[in-house]
């Protein structure tokens, strides 16, 4: 992978019905040269599967994510059965044994009896949680920016995200006529759903199909730094290769950074370079794979 492959893979995150033209003009190379770069992440399986699915504050659901080392001797095991959870959306294996896990809740009262549940199955100490309250990063343009946040939709909307649900960068043609409706309606649906921050299109990506490595640092910051500038810095000037920070609004002193290296030498590098920053300490995993499962979320698109 080079530059060019990580954008791209970082615009279909974002907005995964992007046409190859309008990937094409951002990036300005030939339609024809996307095309087959995206059929090669395709076909190493860094790229799942493209994706429908509603926001989730569009039905006020809480996304947690759950983090810490497995003291399981069969972390395969552990990882199917965290999956079976309804409230797992994504696990990342990691080096270590360490293990993150994104959760999709209903309210706030399901975060201990998940967490208990974690910790059980995944056989971690106490695992650390976070709530997301910030994720920055220098985005490539055309990236899809909600005008508004509703929790207003029907079924007819349903239907349409249920059409796209397995392949989002389905013809418009093809689902109206999966949902017996005309072209014109849906892409005024389809429209209105983007603008307001109803339908979340996206990837399933995998790093188990790259040669390249991708790694999270997990960085503790002074409380006197204030963390959401301080991640917006870490990131505009170590892009690409930090292309995400998150932070959490339970863990004040905590901020996430999504790595990306050609070679282990560049990790290195990077490693010691964000070193002398203003951190308290770095501790960073090496990401082998990542298992997607649909939650209670999702069912309600099959109701």
């Amino acid at each position: 992978m080079d530059e060019i492959d990580l954008t791209i893979i970082l615009l279909l995150m974002n907005n995964s019905r992007l046409t190859y033209r309008e990937i094409s003009d951002h990036l300005g190379l030939s339609v024809n040269a996307i095309y087959k770069r995206i059929q090669t992440l395709i076909d190493l399986g860094t790229i799942e599967k493209f994706t429908a699915r509603l926001k989730p504050y569009a039905i006020n659901a809480i996304y947690a994510f759950f983090f810490g080392q497995s003291n399981s001797q069969n972390i395969d095991k552990a990882v199917a059965d965290l999956g079976e959870h309804e409230n797992t959306c994504q696990i990342i294996r990691s080096s270590r044994n360490y293990i993150y896990i994104g959760a999709m809740l209903e309210d706030i009262h399901q975060l201990d009896d998940y967490s208990s549940f974690v910790s059980k199955t995944a056989e971690i100490q106490s695992p650390k949680m976070g709530l997301l309250s910030g994720v920055n990063y220098t985005a490539p343009i055309p990236y899809i920016v909600p005008q508004t946040r509703t929790s207003h939709y029907d079924k007819f909307d349903l239907e349409i995200i249920r059409a796209l649900n397995k392949d989002s960068r389905k013809p418009i043609s093809e689902i109206a006529e999966d949902i017996n409706s005309t072209p014109n309606t849906v892409r005024r649906r389809l429209t209105r759903m983007i603008q307001e921050g109803i339908i979340d299109l996206s990837i399933n990506f995998n790093p188990v199909g790259s040669n390249d490595i991708f790694a999270v640092f997990q960085l503790t910051i002074s409380p006197t730094v204030e963390k959401n500038e301080f991640s917006k810095y870490l990131n505009k000037k170590y892009h690409p290769h930090l292309f995400y920070c998150w932070t959490f609004s339970n863990l004040p002193n905590l901020i996430h950074c999504w790595v990306w290296t050609n070679t282990m030498n560049e990790l290195n590098e990077l490693i010691e370079n964000v070193k002398k920053e203003k951190i308290d300490s770095l501790v960073f995993d090496i990401m082998y794979k990542v298992n997607y499962f649909d939650t209670w979320k999702e069912s309600i698109l099959y109701e």
